[in-house]
């Protein structure tokens, strides 16, 4: 296993007892399931389905999520599978990824992150509301990346999984220095806690070995610009990201409180016609992911 490694934006806040403890608890999360990283090579050197069927048979619960996308509307648009077999093929390369990503990530998702005025279950909504409009910019904007764009939109907030306990008992005084400071509520997490979700969240994905452009999209989801490489894919997650708060799905207090960057949208060539087509799309799509993550 990768354990978190030090950053050089921690200078010597690293020696602070409250930033050790927030590591300490991010050290503690299960590590990512071994099925992505096992199924990922295969489908690239285009493996015979039995390869990739005897990887994910010996997985129930990834398995059976499967079998249920096969027949749901959101992935399966063409047919169904009756076995594991020809519910991989139903569902194609990009999509039984998605499917696989998906189901392994909601196990981080699942307590409520009430430091961001979340409830139970609002910050899983929108990691996967994210993922899909990740998926649907993408593919208006004629990127190859799909796969890698749900990936991070599904995980641009992973930070917020172990962060919020910490911002819950410090919240009021994050709360002063953005009504008082005029920080952004990120600015201000960063400056009490000693690390912000967004950087904890990229040493969480570094632990788990995800891809470096994934990395840059979670460490600049809220400050795109700011990235000196992949900056493209920070740019596609941060507009899905607001797009998503835009309509209230698991929107939190930060998400209120940071400022629209409206010149992300302008250098992606993303204009309000093109939104609205987006959040349309993405409620559809949005309805029918509920029905199949509760299913």
């Amino acid at each position: 296993m990768v354990s978190i490694k030090k950053e050089n934006w921690m200078g010597g806040a690293e020696s602070s007892p409250l930033l050790k403890e927030v590591i300490a608890a991010a050290e503690k999360l299960p590590p990512f399931p071994e099925v992505v990283s096992k199924v990922m090579p295969l489908i690239q050197k285009m493996a015979p389905l039995s390869q990739i069927e005897a990887v994910i048979k010996y997985d129930q619960a990834i398995a059976a999520k499967i079998l249920a996308a096969s027949q749901s509307p959101l992935y399966a648009r063409k047919h169904s599978g009756a076995s594991l077999k020809e519910a991989i093929t139903a569902l194609g390369e990009q999509q039984l990824l998605a499917v696989i990503m998906t189901a392994c990530s909601s196990r981080y998702f699942t307590a409520d992150t009430t430091g961001y005025d979340l409830r139970e279950g609002e910050l899983w909504e929108h990691a996967v509301a994210s993922a899909l409009m990740s998926e649907i910019v993408c593919r208006h904007l004629g990127r190859e990346d799909t796969f890698t764009a749900y990936t991070a939109g599904l995980l641009h907030d992973i930070g917020k999984t172990v962060l919020h306990h910490f911002v819950k008992t410090s919240f009021d005084t994050i709360l002063c220095l953005v009504q008082e400071k005029k920080m952004r509520f990120l600015e201000a997490e960063r400056q009490v806690l000693g690390i912000d979700h967004q950087q904890l969240g990229v040493l969480i994905a570094r632990r788990w070995a995800l891809p470096a452009e994934v990395l840059v999209a979670i460490r600049y989801h809220h400050n795109p610009l700011k990235a000196k490489e992949h900056q493209g894919l920070a740019a596609l997650i941060y507009v899905a990201n607001r797009m998503v708060s835009a309509l209230g799905i698991g929107c939190g207090v930060d998400g209120l409180m940071q400022p629209n960057e409206d010149e992300v949208f302008v250098k992606l060539g993303i204009t309000s016609r093109m939104v609205e087509k987006f959040l349309m799309e993405l409620l559809v799509a949005f309805r029918e992911a509920k029905e199949f993550l509760a299913a």
